[in-house]
């Protein structure tokens, strides 16, 4: 009986595992002191960030890198970022479907290239004959990640959304009262 017992609550870790991957987010703790401990007011009241389901989920919205990039968008690191145990999974499949996308998109972009003797010529081309012409669906990324076509390397990029992130955990604090 010890034995079973033993074997439900080992089984049951990685399921807290998994739950409790989505907690990646600093807290901010409110200062020490009176006056300067209470929050600014918000200056405007921008619409409220959305989270979106991943698992299982897919995806045609490639964005414009360039025009991306000069709107405050950052190109997303390739590599596992984790800083604990905790949060390690989640950071891991955000990050393998991201570059496994790339792959994807690389070796269409690069059947294109040799049956056409050059690149797609522009955004627009790429959105057509990459990815409509070939129906790929990419797996969806988190809410404050997008793909992106970078027209002058022919690839396919992860831009993040810092600022999404940010706005969300204001929300949220928000919510809670902090």
């Amino acid at each position: 009986m010890r034995t079973r017992s033993r074997i439900l609550r080992l089984s049951a870790l990685p399921c807290l595992l998994v739950l409790a991957a989505g907690c990646e987010e600093p807290r901010h703790l409110p200062n020490a002191g009176g006056a300067a401990n209470q929050a600014p007011a918000p200056a405007a009241n921008p619409a409220p960030i959305q989270t979106r389901e991943i698992l299982g989920k897919r995806t045609q919205d490639v964005r414009n890198a360039e025009t991306e990039l000069q709107q405050g968008a950052q190109v997303a690191t390739t590599k596992i970022t984790a800083k604990d145990p905790i949060t390690l999974p989640g950071n891991a499949y955000v990050t393998i479907i991201g570059k496994t996308s790339m792959l994807l998109i690389e070796q269409a972009v690069n059947l294109y290239k040799a049956t056409n003797d050059r690149y797609p010529k522009d955004y627009d081309e790429f959105m057509t004959e990459i990815i409509k012409a070939n129906n790929i669906a990419l797996p969806q990324l988190p809410y404050y990640q997008e793909y992106g076509y970078d027209e002058k390397e022919h690839k396919l990029i992860v831009l993040e959304y810092p600022d999404r992130k940010e706005q969300l955990q204001k929300q949220e604090d928000a919510k809670l009262g902090r």
